[in-house]
């Protein structure tokens, strides 16, 4: 299967109109066989946070390509040192996190992450620049096909199912200043496997 799409992306990467397609697509097949291959090796495989982001971001931005989508930026401040189980998983949480935040932002803007210990919690806060959440659909964000769009809205559902199943928490809200959403999620140190810094 790989195979068939790196040719597929090796001929389009003949054509110079072309060229920044082909490689978005060679980085995810790349990520495709790295998930495959964590997948097999082991369910409870852990990764570090700041591997995770990097990858989920690259994805955002690799679709942003394809879909001649610029202006999106990111900004990042992670505490070294921590690790999440199952990282093929933690990935889908902030891709689907920052595919939200593209989608309320069409003109562009900045999405902020940060990751921190927060006592015995891992605390991470994706926020975005865009209009906030509707009063509306608030309270039910996570719900299956809760959405502002006129399809889809799996994608928040997701998210609170993966965060649920390494016992954490989500809760969106719009921010303080009112610059757009946040969804902030805290998950138990143990479980997530944050490992202290070392000097």
């Amino acid at each position: 299967m790989f195979q068939t799409l790196v040719d597929a992306a090796d001929l389009l990467s003949t054509d110079p109109r072309w060229a920044a397609l082909s490689a978005a697509m060679l980085r995810s097949i790349e990520r495709g066989k790295g998930i495959t291959e964590s997948l097999q090796a082991s369910e409870h495989a852990a990764g570090a946070f700041e591997t995770i982001l990097q990858n989920a971001i690259a994805f955002v931005e690799d679709s942003l390509v394809a879909g001649r989508r610029p202006g999106i930026r990111f900004a990042c401040d992670v505490e070294p040192g921590l690790e999440l189980r199952r990282n093929w998983a933690w990935e889908r949480v902030l891709i689907n996190l920052f595919s939200n935040a593209v989608r309320a932002m069409p003109q562009g803007g900045t999405i902020h992450v940060s990751a921190r210990r927060r006592d015995d919690q891992i605390e991470i806060v994706v926020r975005d620049e865009g209009p906030g959440i509707a009063p509306e659909i608030l309270n039910d964000i996570f719900k299956p096909h809760i959405s502002t769009k006129s399809k889809g809205g799996l994608g928040l559902h997701i998210v609170e199912t993966i965060v649920k199943q390494d016992e954490g928490q989500v809760r969106a809200s719009n921010r303080p200043d009112g610059r757009g959403a946040e969804f902030t999620i805290t998950l138990p140190a143990e479980q997530a496997l944050a490992r202290p810094t070392h000097a």
